[in-house]
Formats: structure tokens, sequence, C-alpha cells
């Protein structure tokens, strides 16, 4: 009975989540987008072999992955320095614009070499796409429940986008051709960037000092030692061995289908229709999904990517190859909720952009790796013996890092005492509690003794302090200006509007502090709209004070 109602508890958050427009918005964008790309790839696939023959079929392919591997890094950054939903909108539009060019191109037959070339700068537009809606997703809900809730419906989404995209342009090739396709699809695209750009989120770029052109060259790299932080680095080592098998899986499914089930190219269709059945059931029932035990369902994810490999291996037959990969889409879709929301969790807020598109750049690095390494590996031991033993390493990946793998909902939600403390905090109290999490899992505690100087007045600022136990005196020019508390904070202002310390700080009994670094400080404060306000208006309070100084004391120090 409680686990009953503990679900039906999390459906109803869950329910309630989605009923944030900016989130629905965010949805319908995904769902048009997820759609539109298989029934492009299917479309410009039939155009290619018009003009080309199957071997032009490939051409196409790897044109319409590579610009997007090669420039999502690069893009990403884009993501973390405009707004997203401008961004979004912009890319949208931009996608739907060439989109409308291909129907030209499949009205005259342009011919194969400016296919190539429109396709190409398709996907250099479409780059910034993912990374940019796997970013915006955190910053539109309140609490890891409702991130996994929405993550749930991101994952059903392409789940459902996967069968929709291609039954669509199937339905739409028989009544008004490859040009008619692709003119709904930009019409599609069209719409999309109008709801991207109605789309209102706490986000705004990260106010910044301006940056060296080394500094500008190297940001794109920001998103990979996001990504190699502690933590993250095993997070994201499981999910790239899972995409390795992605790109495994698309040879080994086309290898099953031909020769081990004894049935034809038609059949690796109807084995891939059944993996997105498994992905829709399992995207459902991840919505019941909770935020305590996220490393238990990313490890039992990865399991179900490599067991169901291993059982094809074994057992080559249509029946057992069928429900194999519906539990291994089952599975993908566990790991894919449970594991975006833990990374979702861990990346900081302003670097989310770059995250997501390193991310997206390593995936399809070692996809590509993949399907290259399939058929060696089939010549070399032969087609059951690499199902057999790819999908064991990868079943085993779980068990052999659960030591360190189980840790991570921990690090994830930060310490509770500091995330309360900082909850206290009237400049954060517009955060979300996802965002309260990202800056106490960044801080770090301070003893110090009675007596003892924090900040003194004169001096460079480098952090933000918020007391967890004892007191502290504010003293300018020697006079003291106010005595601080528990849960009471200073340092802010040298950080926001920068410039030496106004005030000194000394403990007036033993005490712990919190303490918040310059970059985390700012990221988390300039980086969320509301949060911001609320610090330009203490900023110009605490200006108003300083000019009254004669007639009146200060509030605290910089």
């Amino acid at each position: 009975m409680a686990a009953t109602a503990g679900l039906r508890g999390r459906l109803d958050g869950t329910r309630q989540a989605l009923r944030n427009p900016p989130l629905a918005r965010l949805l319908v964008v995904w769902a048009v987008w997820i759609t539109a790309d298989w029934a492009l790839l299917i479309t410009v696939s039939l155009l290619a072999l018009d003009v080309g023959g199957p071997a032009a079929v490939g051409l196409v392919g790897a044109v319409r992955v590579l610009p997007a591997a090669l420039l999502s890094a690069p893009a990403s950054v884009l993501t973390d320095r405009w707004v997203r939903s401008r961004l979004l909108a912009v890319v949208l539009a931009g996608s739907g614009a060439l989109t409308g060019v291909l129907v030209w191109c499949a009205s005259v037959d342009a011919g194969l070499p400016v296919l190539l070339v429109v396709v190409a700068a398709g996907s250099a537009i479409g780059a910034a796409v993912r990374p940019t809606l796997q970013a915006m997703v955190p910053t539109l809900v309140t609490s890891p429940a409702d991130l996994i809730a929405a993550n749930a419906a991101y994952a059903t989404i392409e789940a459902v986008g996967t069968v929709v995209g291609p039954g669509l342009c199937a339905a739409l090739l028989g009544a008004v051709g490859p040009p008619g396709v692709l003119g709904v699809l930009a019409v599609l695209l069209g719409l999309a960037a109008l709801v991207a750009a109605a789309i209102r989120t706490p986000f705004r770029p990260v106010r910044s000092a301006r940056t060296s052109a080394r500094a500008a060259w190297l940001a794109p790299l920001a998103g990979f030692r996001v990504l190699a932080r502690p933590g993250l680095r095993l997070a994201i080592s499981l999910f790239l061995g899972q995409t390795t098998m992605r790109g495994l899986l698309n040879v080994f499914v086309v290898l099953v289908a031909t020769s081990m089930v004894g049935g034809s190219e038609s059949r690796a269709g109807s084995l891939f229709i059944a993996m997105g059945v498994g992905g829709l059931v399992g995207a459902a029932v991840a919505l019941g999904l909770g935020p305590q035990h996220g490393s238990r369902w990313i490890a039992l994810g990865i399991a179900l990517w490599g067991l169901p490999v291993v059982a094809i291996g074994l057992w080559p037959d249509a029946t057992v190859a069928s429900v194999a990969l519906a539990v291994l889409g089952f599975g993908n879709a566990l790991l894919d909720v449970s594991g975006y929301t833990l990374v979702n969790r861990l990346v900081p807020d302003h670097l989310a952009g770059r995250a997501w598109g390193a991310f997206s750049a390593l995936g399809a690095a070692v996809v590509a790796l993949g399907s290259l390494a399939a058929p060696l590996l089939a010549g070399l031991v032969g087609l059951t013996g690499a199902m057999v033993l790819t999908g064991a390493v990868l079943a085993l990946a779980p068990a052999v890092t659960w030591r360190w793998l189980s840790r991570l909902d921990a690090l994830a939600s930060g310490r509770a005492e500091d995330v309360e403390l900082l909850r206290r905090v009237p400049l954060f109290a517009a955060l979300s509690l996802v965002g309260v999490e990202r800056l106490a899992r960044g801080a770090r505690t301070r003893d110090l003794a009675a007596g003892e100087v924090v900040v003194e007045q004169g001096e460079p600022a480098a952090d933000f302090y918020v007391i967890a136990e004892g007191a502290a005196l504010v003293t300018r020019d020697g006079r003291e200006v106010r005595q601080l508390g528990p849960a009471e904070a200073f340092g802010e202002i040298a950080l926001l509007d920068p410039g030496p310390r106004t005030a000194t700080v000394t403990t007036a009994a033993p005490t712990r502090l919190l303490v918040v670094d310059r970059d985390g400080f700012v990221a988390a404060v300039t980086g969320h709209r509301p949060t911001d306000d609320l610090a330009r208006e203490r900023v110009a309070r605490l200006r108003s004070a300083d000019e009254e100084r004669s007639t009146g004391e200060p509030d605290g120090p910089r």
C-alpha cells in the first residue's frame, strides 16, 4: 500500500510538473524536432538513392552526422552565451529554411553534390539543438522529482518520434512525394521556431569580464572539462559505453536480421520497432522513479543494454531477438531518464550547454567507432562471439564500478545541511532546489576560532560566506557596523560589482562558515534572472547606504 501511494504521489507530481507552460512548449519543440529528424532522414535517403544509388545513401548518412559531431562542442558555447530560447528559435527557423531548399532540390533534381551541401548545412545548423534543449530542461523545473518527470517526458517523446516520424513520412510519400514531405517538415519546423521563441526561462547568460582571445578559443573545451570532473567522469564513461554499443547494435541488428534470424532487410525494421515499443514502456515506468536512487537505475539500464545482446548472440531466433530488443529499449529509457537527471543535477547551469555539446560530440564519435568495429569483431570472432563478448562487457560494467557509482546520488544532492543552510539565505530565495543543490555541492566549510579575521577591508574579493554556526562582527574604518549570526551571509557585493572589500569581518565566537567561490556564486546569481534582479536591488541599496554614510550606518560588508 505504501509503495502504491508513493508511486501515485510521484505520478501526481509528474502531471503537475508537465502543466508548466514553458516546459510544455519545450517538449512540443522536441517532439517536432525528433519527428522531423526521422522523417527527414528517410526522405533525403530516398532522394540520394534516386540520384546516386546505395553508395549515395551511405554518403548522405555520414554527411548528416559528421558536421553536427564536429560542431556540437563549438556551437554549444552559444547555448551558454545567448538567451537559450532565442537561440533555439533561430536554429529551428534556419533548419526550416534549409528544408525548404531541399524542397527545391527534390523538385528540380538538383543532383547529389547540391543535396550533400544542403544536408551538411542542415547538420551544422542543427548541432546546437540537443545541447540547448537539454540545458534548458533543468532551468524550467524546481525540484529533482520534477526533473525526473521532465526527462521521462523527454524520453517518451523521443520513443514516440522514432515511430511517428517514419510513419508520417510513409503516409505523405504516397500522397505528395518527397517535395511534399519536405514542405510539410519545413512548415512544422517554422512553427516550432515560433513556439521556442515564446519560452521564458529564469536563465540569463552569466555576467563576466571581457575574456582574452585565447580564452575565447578554449571556451568550447570547457564542456569536456566539466565532463571530466569526479563523479561525472564515471557516469559519462558508462554512457559512452552504452553509446558505443548503440553503434555496434546498428550493425548487429542488420546482420542478425539477414543471416541469423533467417529473415531479410525488412526484418531489421521490425526489430528496431520492438526496441521502440520497449522504450515507450520504459519511459512510462520511469515517470514513477524517485530522485533518491538514480545510480541503481543507471546500473540497471546499462545492464539491460548488455544482457539482451548476449541473449540474441546465444539464441539467434526471431522471437528471442524481438523480446530482447524490447527489453533493451526498456532499459534505454530507464538509463536516459535517470542518467540525464543525474547529469543535469551535477552540471553547473552556466556550463550546461557546453557540457551537453561535448557529450554529443563524444557520443557521435563512439557511435561511429562502434559501427566500424562491429564488422571487424564479427569477422574475427564470428557474429555470435562478437555479440556475447561486447554485451557481457557492458552488462558487467555497473557491477565492476558499483563502489563508485553508488556514491553519485549523494554527490548530486550535496550535503543536506549545506542545502538547508543556503535555502535560508534571502539572496537565494528565488533559486530552485536543483540550483541550490548545485551551489551547495561546490561549497566548502571553514572552521575558525573566535577573533580571527575572515575578510579585511581593502583586500581583493574571492569568496562568498554564509555563517553555519557562531557569530561575526562587521567593522568599517575601525567602527563596528553590524553583527552577523547563523544563516546570515556576507561578501556578495564585491563579487557582483568587482572591487575591494569595504569592510572587515571578524569572528566573535568559534564559527563555522560555508564558503562559495567566486565562479560558483557569480554563475548561480547572475545566471538566474530573478536572483540576479534581487542582487542588483541589494547592490543599489548598499550603494545608497554608502552615500548616506555620514547620516546613517551601512548595512554590511562588500
